[in-house]
């Protein structure tokens, strides 16, 4: 038996007052994590790198809440969590030069808030102590044994609450004795070293709302009332997007872990995919790096197994049938012949293959 964690979104209709509390906390969070940032970097760039992060936030974080009422009127929990977001960007840059403060007019905002027992659910109200009752849409029942934790959203001007549970019982999926190796592309999303191609959703009918939506905009007044309408709609379109991506990927993911066994799939450098300018916009709203930790994920998940291939093993350049590597391959030649032994090659499957045979290697 497995357990993961479920979030589930739903849409919140506070009122005037909520709505000036959640904002308040977001700017406090705001304001904590860039002071944190703003002394981690001056105390890295004066030679005093902090051996322990962790330990290094926490001391300083209690410094700030003795000096400003707007952090130390935060939560534990909603502190120990903007500890945790400038730690993930410390971890994922590297380099503290890299590191941007929040802006408190991002198009995305949220807060955590840890669940205790005076939250309760009742004639679709949501009691969040302090909050007070919010109003929720949400189809499913809520079972507040299970309920982790909250997050407050603040998503394209509409209000989310993410109700974070423990799942119920996981019972793995039934082995099948399959492998296959997984290339990712631009025509075809997904290429399987048996053959199989998936290809990605067809996003152009949103992706030319989006442009037309794009180019109305300026010629707009900015702050006028046809120009919200318009901001209004972008990010309706923005986010039908993102959804219908995200809805196809669950559905794919799953039926692979369900299909196979071991599943290979290659480390990713988005940032040098995208310096391809021809390809940028399609890898960027592809989100690969998404697809492939839902496949990762979920063979943690339902008892299967998922091994991945450094991103520097040449898996487009060698040949599956005798091994030879084509050093001069084009990114525009999708089938190629071997001039070591004569094999006519389709360039995505027979880098699954080759990212398969990788895999294997560490079974």
């Amino acid at each position: 038996m497995r357990y993961h964690p479920l979030t589930y979104k739903c849409r919140i209709y506070p009122n005037e007052r909520q709505i000036k509390q959640f904002q308040i906390t977001l700017d406090s969070c705001h304001f904590l994590y860039n002071s944190l940032l703003k002394q981690y970097k001056l105390d890295y760039a004066n030679g005093n790198k902090p051996s322990n992060l962790k330990e290094y936030f926490n001391n300083l974080t209690e410094s700030l809440k003795s000096q400003y009422t707007s952090i130390s009127s935060l939560d534990d929990s909603t502190i120990n969590d903007v500890s945790k977001n400038i730690l993930r960007a410390i971890y994922r840059k590297k380099d503290p030069n890299k590191l941007k403060p929040k802006d408190e007019n991002r198009r995305v905002q949220s807060f955590l808030i840890n669940y205790n027992q005076d939250f309760e659910l009742s004639e679709n109200k949501l009691n969040l102590g302090k909050y007070g009752k919010l109003k929720l849409h949400y189809g499913k029942i809520i079972e507040f044994n299970r309920i982790i934790s909250f997050r407050i959203l603040y998503q394209n001007r509409k209000w989310y609450i993410l109700v974070v549970i423990r799942s119920n019982d996981i019972l793995p999926f039934e082995k099948t004795g399959k492998k296959v190796g997984i290339d990712l592309g631009i025509k075809h999303l997904i290429i399987l070293s048996n053959g199989k191609k998936f290809d990605p959703p067809d996003l152009s009918p949103v992706n030319e709302k989006i442009d037309k939506y794009n180019s109305k905009l300026s010629t707009k007044v900015r702050n006028s009332s046809n120009y919200e309408l318009l901001i209004d709609k972008l990010n309706s379109a923005h986010t039908h997007r993102k959804n219908t991506v995200l809805d196809y990927y669950h559905k794919v993911s799953t039926q692979l872990v369900k299909e196979y066994d071991v599943i290979a799939m290659e480390n990713l450098n988005i940032h040098q995919m995208i310096q391809n300018h021809k390809f940028s916009r399609n890898i960027y709203h592809a989100n690969w790096y998404k697809l492939v930790e839902m496949i990762k994920y979920k063979c943690h998940l339902y008892g299967k197994t998922f091994i991945p291939v450094s991103e520097h093993f040449p898996s487009t350049q060698l040949c599956n049938n005798c091994g030879y590597q084509y050093k001069d391959i084009t990114i525009n030649e999708r089938m190629w012949e071997c001039p070591s032994c004569g094999k006519i090659h389709d360039r995505d499957v027979n880098a699954a293959k080759n990212i398969l045979d990788e895999a294997k290697k560490v079974l």
